[in-house]
């Protein structure tokens, strides 16, 4: 560090008090040393603390919170007689006072004083081991109030310093942190810290997606004034801001700012020398001195209580007074979400004992199906067990139950080692097939989630759950068994199954091969190595033998989203004027995803462009371009923000003139990543019979297979069991004569958890915040289908009502005071899905996506208490944005069919 010329010797001498590695004569040395902390003598601060409480972003309105202040003497008792840098400092608060803000302040949003609980609390001198500028330890009389001993923590904080710009790791009141120092001018300096972890600052709960996640920032600085000699602290302004924002929406946080400054006094203090030959000695003989037992401990703060206590409402109380609220016909609005938001936070509190009795009462039978959403959303071990010892799994009438249960486990966020285990153990056991499939699914989805927590991904139950998975299909016998252990295998996610997974797409049945194939797309492009593309080229141009559409519509898939080569591309486009392949459909939705992945990625587009231009001879015309068939792909933005993007993706593959595969995806984007929120995926086959069309007979690919539809759900990247509408023809027909499915019937109902964060977070004044914040999805999914055979018509709604709520709230508490700021968004947002086919004569499908007008609550609380006091400040800010419904616009091919249908 270069030095200025003023103040030269003194910074020197400082600098060896510190421990620096410059050389001094023995004489000087032993000045600068007597100059810090002399002994028998000290300095008196005032030490003002202040905790502010306010919205995020820069639309904040008038905050809350409090400041602290007190007198503060400082003085060393004890010097080693060894070292002349490890001293016994003794620390004082007196005239500790809580200021609240007032109207009666002499200036706006000022503090005035308030009678506490902090005047009349246990307050004595504490030590502090003070060595080369880092506190060892601190040394706090038994007994003494957890608020008081955080505060005396905060304080000593300050203490801890180094004059030299350099950075290092140390631990204070904030955590382990690294800690840099620069010099302002000859007596000031700076010191930042940044990356401070401690037990309570990890977050106890974290999201492992970061499209639903959260997003904490801190920023803590301190500035630090000399004395001319560079040996008397003359003050100390330590500041940091804490922020707390929905990564999607960063409009939606809390803030919370700690100051804390100490400033130099005339009065002086006189502390009496304790002579001793260690440190032990010189502690006791203090305790002699002040008839106390001190604790020794370092700077790491602790936690709380909870405010309630002993009055904290119980997890059936509250579900007894808010039973109303989780009935079926609740589900699909954000006052169901809110209420699973308040029922979850006691939960994840409450005892297996407690649970267990919530679940068995006969007054909670009609919300048997949502309190197992609860239970599974509190990945507790006491929630786990308390589950297992009331679902009886091996009944087939409690089906609904034991699945709701797992799939609620399944989707969550952070679960526990010790209940993959058990599901895993489960999976041996014989249960109902459909309950079976469940568990493997869910099996595979916890390891999923849990090998993306920090530190986990190399544990040993990642192998294991694996291993088992892999196992389990190689010993199937039927095609059904295989159907399960794949897509378990697309929940599990590992890219060592790939190898497994293309073995079946390239030699397996065709059922089989498209399952495999749906489980090698879910997965992140990072996993699709060479071997992946090479297998997604042989099974679309069905190179040795021919594969189902869908397998191939998949592929096309991987190859187009694998970052393709200009070779790749130009192949693919080059196959859309082939009339080698007589499947139009799967050209024609080739066709589609490049025209959506061109609308997305311009560079994508770019080079599309230019392979036509290239090959205008073969595909720049009708032949190339404009193919026959009524497969579409397009992508439709419902969300756009600095935040991030929300897409509605629809992909309809058509054969024989019905929907063979289609999904609707919910996609969420944030900077590069993105994730599925929720995915409906239909699927059908064998009903070539009930239409005639225009189809080239060499169109039709596969043998006449048996009539069956079905539903694919996945909810937060989680595949739930599929759905199977009917399977033969006798059921279908059983279906379409007796009207089943006319009426509009709930086919998928939950509540289920979008964000999940929970932290403490040590402020270095001394306080910890508390940071929590939970989204929560109430879903509802019905529909209905009617089938003319007259008519030769068939009319289908499927309708998703989504309630989604999200609070977030930081709070600081402490014995004498609490505060906080909470937020609160709340929508409620519908997406209908109608389609219409005429199959009278030629076949015409008519798709329209529609979401109506919705609103969304924006509500922001910040509340301030003084326990034992009647004192309670509250600040609300309400806002209302509207959404305009929208009638999404698909293709034109669509808006064609759509006026054939409706030409009336």
């Amino acid at each position: 560090m270069a030095l200025p010329s003023s103040g030269f010797f003194p910074v020197f001498c400082f600098l060896a008090v510190f421990g620096s590695n410059c050389q001094m004569a023995p004489t000087a040395g032993s000045t600068a040393v007597s100059r810090q902390f002399q002994l028998g003598s000290g300095h008196a601060y005032r030490l003002e603390s202040t905790v502010l409480l306010n919205e995020a972003g820069t639309r904040v309105g008038k905050d809350v919170g409090y400041l602290v202040t007190a007198t503060l003497s400082v003085g060393a008792l004890w010097q080693s007689p060894f070292d002349p840098n490890d001293k016994l400092l003794q620390l004082q608060l007196s005239s500790l006072q809580l200021h609240i803000k007032s109207r009666k302040a002499p200036e706006p949003e000022g503090f005035v004083v308030h009678a506490s609980k902090l005047e009349a609390l246990k307050n004595l001198p504490y030590l502090v081991h003070w060595n080369t500028g880092k506190i060892e330890h601190v040394f706090l009389s038994e007994g003494e109030d957890l608020s008081v001993v955080n505060l005396k923590k905060g304080v000593a904080s300050l203490f801890q310093f180094q004059i030299l710009d350099v950075t290092q790791t140390e631990k204070d009141a904030s955590g382990k942190c690294q800690v840099s120092y620069r010099s302002l001018d000859p007596r000031t300096f700076l010191k930042t810290k940044t990356d401070c972890i401690s037990g309570k600052t990890v977050p106890f709960i974290l999201h492992p997606d970061k499209v639903m996640g959260t997003l904490v920032t801190s920023k803590r600085e301190s500035e630090y004034r000399l004395s001319t000699d560079m040996s008397v602290i003359q003050s100390v302004v330590a500041d940091e801001m804490h922020s707390m924002v929905v990564e999607m929406r960063h409009d939606a946080g809390g803030a919370v700012r700690a100051s804390q400054q100490i400033i130099l006094t005339d009065a002086a203090v006189d502390v009496p020398q304790i002579k001793a030959s260690s440190l032990e000695e010189a502690v006791q003989e203090v305790e002699k001195n002040l008839k106390t037992t001190f604790t020794k401990q370092i700077l790491v703060t602790e936690s709380e209580p909870p405010a309630c206590q002993e009055d904290c409402p119980t997890l059936y109380k509250l579900v007894k007074e808010n039973r109303d609220h989780l009935k079926d016909e609740t589900l699909g609005t954000s006052r169901s979400a809110a209420i699973f938001i308040k029922l979850l936070n006691v939960a994840r509190g409450s005892r297996m004992e407690d649970i267990y009795k919530v679940l068995k009462s006969s007054k909670n039978k009609d919300i048997l199906l949502q309190l197992c959403d609860l239970v599974g959303a509190t990945q507790t071990v006491a929630a786990h067990e308390a589950a297992r010892k009331f679902l009886r799994l091996d009944s087939e009438s409690d089906l609904d139950v034991n699945e709701r249960y797992f799939w609620a486990l399944s989707m969550g966020s952070h679960p526990e080692l010790q209940v993959i285990k058990d599901v895993l153990k489960l999976t041996y056991k014989d249960f109902p097939e459909k309950l079976s499939e469940t568990l493997l699914l869910t099996v595979a989805a916890l390891t999923n989630r849990f090998m993306k927590l920090p530190g986990n991904s190399q544990l040993k139950i990642i192998g294991e759950v694996k291993v088992s998975l892999v196992d389990g299909l190689s010993g199937c016998a039927n095609e059904e068994c295989k159907q399960k252990y794949l897509r378990a295998l697309r929940n599990l996610g590992l890219k060592e199954t790939v190898p497994v997974l293309l073995r079946h797409a390239l030699y397996g049945t065709k059922k089989t091969s498209v399952t495999a194939m749906k489980a090698l797309r879910s997965m992140p492009p990072s996993s699709w190595d060479d071997e992946v593309e090479k297998a997604a080229a042989r099974i679309y141009y069905q190179i040795g033998k021919r594969f189902d559409s869908s397998a191939r519509t998949l592929a096309a898939d991987i190859l187009l989203e694998s970052n393709p080569s200009r070779e790749v591309l130009r192949e693919l486009l080059l196959s859309l004027a082939s009339r080698v392949d007589p499947v139009h459909e799967v050209r024609q939705y080739v066709l589609q995803r490049v025209h959506q992945m061109s609308d997305k990625d311009p560079n994508f587009g770019a080079q599309v462009m230019s392979i036509i231009r290239e090959e205008h001879k073969k595909l720049n015309n009708y032949n190339g371009m404009v193919q026959r068939g009524l497969s579409t792909a397009f992508t439709r933005s419902f969300l756009s923000s600095p935040s991030g993007n929300g897409s509605l993706v629809t992909v309809q593959e058509i054969a024989g003139g019905l929907l063979k595969r289609g999904r609707v995806d919910v996609v969420l984007d944030k900077q590069g990543s993105s994730q599925e929120i929720f995915t409906l995926g239909l699927f059908a086959g064998g009903l070539s019979s009930f239409i005639s069309s225009d189809e080239e007979p060499s169109d039709s690919e596969e043998a006449e297979e048996p009539a069956t539809a079905g539903m694919e759900i996945t909810a937060l990247g989680i595949q739930v069991r599929p759905f199977v509408f009917f399977s033969g023809q006798g059921e279908l027909m059983g279906h379409v004569w007796s009207g089943t499915g006319s009426e509009k019937t709930p086919a998928f109902q939950t509540l289920a958890l979008l964000q999940d964060h929970l932290q403490y977070l040590p402020l270095q004044s001394g306080f910890i915040a508390e940071l929590n914040l939970m989204g929560v999805v109430s879903f509802d999914l019905s529909g209905q289908i009617q089938l003319s055979l007259w008519n030769r018509n068939a009319h289908s709604l499927v309708e998703k009502n989504a309630g989604i709520t999200i609070t977030g709230i930081m709070r600081v508490d402490s014995s004498f005071v609490r505060s906080q700021v909470e937020f609160n968004i709340a929508t409620e947002a519908r997406l209908n899905l109608v389609s219409d086919i005429d199959f009278y004569s030629n076949v015409a499908l008519c798709l329209q996506l529609r979401s109506p007008d919705s609103v969304v609550k924006h509500n922001i609380y910040k509340v301030e208490r003084i326990p034992g006091s009647k004192h309670r400040l509250r600040k609300a800010k309400y806002r209302v944005s509207k959404v305009p419904g929208k009638t999404y616009a698909l293709n034109r091919k669509n808006n064609e069919m759509c006026n054939v249908i409706f030409k009336e």
